[in-house]
């Protein structure tokens, strides 16, 4: 890894029990329709066209699309603002929990880490109490720093399927699932491919990862 690392990433220490590592928006934490929100309140709309925020952004006062570098300056904005506007998945925090009985989790979230600070707090105050790592390297890389020594049993999970391409590159024996919770969201994602599997909510996750345990552990 060679740009943005997050500082706490050389402190983890990784046990021999099963690790699951789990992204945050859109997995845990709600960020689609929040971050809808903050850009009406923004005097602009999202509207997803393709699976992306690029290109689909639309000034509501000129009804052109912003370009991509204002659309990073919103994502920022959010992430500044983001213990105002998002909130955990119904089932998730239960979910992680409950997976504690019989293995390890760890958050992985794709952001600047200045932001780091703020997303633990929001985290907390949900009582997600979990190890945190905030990055913008590509999360195969990060996983295979952390699991550089006799890697544990891997889980990860995340909405991106480019990140569950790069986690199943980095560490092939890992089970990566791509999580899509959000119907619409789901509907115009790309079509999960193996060796990723898709779930579509926390229950169907959870099934999935206990039976890779209660498998391979």
């Amino acid at each position: 890894m060679n740009s943005v690392v997050d500082e706490d990433l050389p402190n983890l220490e990784i046990g021999d029990r099963p690790l699951v590592v789990v992204d945050v928006d859109e997995v845990v934490l709600q960020f689609l329709n929040p971050f809808k929100a903050f850009l009406k309140a923004n005097g602009h709309e999202l509207v997803l066209e393709t699976f992306s925020l690029n290109g689909n952004v639309t000034c509501l006062a000129t009804g052109e699309k912003i370009p991509d570098s204002d659309v990073g300056a919103f994502l920022a904005a959010f992430y500044d603002a983001q213990e105002e506007w998002q909130e955990p998945f119904e089932t998730a925090r239960e979910t992680l929990d409950g997976l504690t009985e019989i293995a390890d989790v760890l958050l992985l979230t794709a952001m600047p880490p200045r932001h780091r600070d703020a997303r633990r707090r929001l985290l907390a105050r949900f009582d997600l109490r979990f190890p945190l790592i905030a990055s913008e390297e590509p999360k195969g890389e990060v996983l295979s720093a952390l699991c550089r020594k006799d890697p544990p049993l891997l889980i990860f999970v995340d909405d991106m399927l480019y990140n569950c391409r790069s986690v199943a590159d980095c560490l092939p024996e890992a089970l990566t699932i791509n999580l899509l919770i959000n119907d619409d969201y789901r509907a115009i994602a790309p079509k999960t491919e193996a060796p990723s599997v898709v779930a579509t909510g926390w229950d169907h996750a959870d099934r999935l990862i206990r039976r890779h345990i209660a498998e391979n552990g």
